[in-house]
């Protein structure tokens, strides 16, 4: 066995080599021709030419080899990616969730700021969703009026939230 890797090493080197011209994969997958040969040597029939087949071998092991470079480089490149996305849509919410309870507070101040019939308009237009019409009925004022208070109160609250 050592005999026929001491004989071979050099050739099977310079097949490998123009293969894959990288030298760390061609020796490993050299040696690992030689284990599995080593491993099987009870179970392997007799080759007709010992050169095919130390050839044809070390191919498939080449290639195997870089095909789970392939993969792994995929499969790295894939996790990297969702990782930077989950990380994005972390980082995202916490930003979305800090703007959202901001502008609850500005909201908040700017509300409170507004005459209590403002505040009433506002209430029953934006949180209660009814029409103008609806609006002057439940306050007992005229649609007019409705649309002033409204009006009015969206340019106080606007001076409120950018003061």
């Amino acid at each position: 066995m050592s005999q026929l890797f001491n004989t071979s090493y050099s050739w099977l080197f310079k097949y490998g080599y123009r293969i894959i011209p990288k030298r760390s994969l061609v020796k490993d997958a050299i040696q690992e021709l030689f284990l599995v040969i080593w491993n099987k040597r009870d179970t392997i029939n007799e080759a007709r030419s010992v050169r095919s087949y130390l050839i044809t071998s070390l191919r498939r092991i080449i290639f195997r080899r870089l095909e789970k470079q392939r993969n792994r480089s995929e499969r790295n490149y894939d996790y990297r990616e969702s990782f930077l996305e989950d990380e994005k849509n972390i980082e995202q919410s916490i930003i979305s969730h800090e703007c959202s309870n901001s502008q609850k507070e500005q909201l908040k101040i700017a509300i409170e700021a507004l005459s209590k019939r403002q505040r009433q308009a506002i209430h029953l237009k934006y949180y209660r969703g009814l029409s103008n019409n609806e609006i002057a009925e439940v306050m007992s004022i005229n649609k007019q009026s409705v649309y002033n208070h409204v009006s009015k109160a969206i340019i106080k609250m606007q001076n409120v939230v950018e003061q």
